[in-house]
């Protein structure tokens, strides 16, 4: 009877979550809040990444890229997405962890809102490097990376290239 309750909760479970369930057992850190330059300016880039060393560094790479340059930075935790409005950016960055082959719920949210923008990027890290959201009906550049230490330059150049041509 026990084994028959305890099936059940956890098939209800599956059915409700399916494979984001991971992301509410091992929740992900994010990336401490700061802001570069003015609001004011112009041209805006939004970044919001989880915490790690490789996305810590890749965020670093993008910010010493457009540091000199006339663009105000906002870098935030995957979890303040919710408050950012995506049609105040020129670019948008979103760095996320795949957990249990799914994009971050709430990157999900963001793009379910956000999608139809032209201006979001998003890195997706997984074991493998092969995780990317869902792009049908969304303009949306999104790239995947395993957190590999000598993949770190060339995915900020790439990144960079790609947020040059949205400013």
């Amino acid at each position: 009877m026990c084994r028959c309750i305890i099936l059940s909760l956890l098939f209800s479970v599956l059915l409700n979550y399916g494979c984001t369930a991971p992301q509410y057992f091992w929740p992900q850190s994010d990336i401490e809040f700061y802001e570069i330059n003015e609001k004011t300016l112009e041209n805006k880039i939004l970044i919001a990444s989880r915490k790690s060393e490789f996305k810590n560094a890749i965020v670093m790479k993008i910010q010493e890229a457009f540091l000199e340059k006339a663009v105000y930075i906002r870098i935030i935790g995957v979890e303040n997405l919710k408050n950012e409005d995506a049609k105040q950016y020129s670019a948008v960055l979103i760095i996320n962890t795949c957990m249990g082959w799914k994009i971050d719920r709430k990157v999900e949210a963001f793009l379910n809102k956000y999608g139809e923008l032209n201006s979001i990027i998003v890195l997706t890290t997984s074991d493998g490097g092969d995780i990317l959201p869902d792009i049908k009906g969304r303009q949306i550049d999104a790239i995947s990376s395993a957190s590999v230490k000598g993949r770190i330059d060339p995915i900020a150049e790439d990144i960079i290239s790609k947020i040059d041509k949205l400013l």
